[in-house]
């Protein structure tokens, strides 16, 4: 019984500790200037069209693709 939680606890600390890793390397390359961002640069405007704040402006799709390793 001891041993079943053990083993559960330490995968999920394991699977804890690969999500971090992943996250912290999730990174997005704004294709209009080909700047690397942690977040997307794109923000909703009031009209519902998206705007570049990197290019300052309005982008249709957004802008961002994943950053390439």
């Amino acid at each position: 019984m001891k041993k079943g939680l053990l083993a559960i606890v330490l995968g999920g600390m394991v699977s804890l500790g690969a999500a971090a890793v992943q996250k912290k390397d999730a990174k997005l390359t704004c294709t209009l200037t080909k700047k690397t961002v942690e977040s997307c640069c794109c923000v909703e405007q009031k009209d519902g069209k998206l705007y570049c704040t990197l290019a300052k402006k309005t982008v249709d799709p957004c802008c961002c693709k994943p950053a390439e390793k």
